[in-house]
């Protein structure tokens, strides 16, 4: 899952809204919607905090750690790619 894609899975297992989310973090909910539609990848600052407000936390790992990760807990495990 990329970045992209967690910012989604955590703002929709949250159970708030788009709207919602970007007040609590401090941006505009166009921010949020247009990051979210374009498939823009979120700079590290902004992942953390929608991680925070929906209720998670980011935790970095070593990559051959990672692959471990995804075994239905409810973690949202993200490649980063850096781009």
């Amino acid at each position: 899952m990329n970045a992209n894609d967690a910012m989604r899975a955590m703002i929709e297992a949250s159970g708030k809204s788009g709207r919602q989310v970007a007040r609590e973090i401090g941006r505009s909910e166009s921010f949020v919607s247009s990051t979210l539609a374009q498939g823009v990848c979120p700079r590290a600052d902004t992942l953390a905090r929608v991680a925070e407000v929906c209720g998670y936390e980011i935790v970095i790992v070593p990559k051959d750690v990672a692959g471990n990760l995804a075994d239905g807990s409810g973690r949202i495990v993200v490649e980063y790619d850096g781009r």
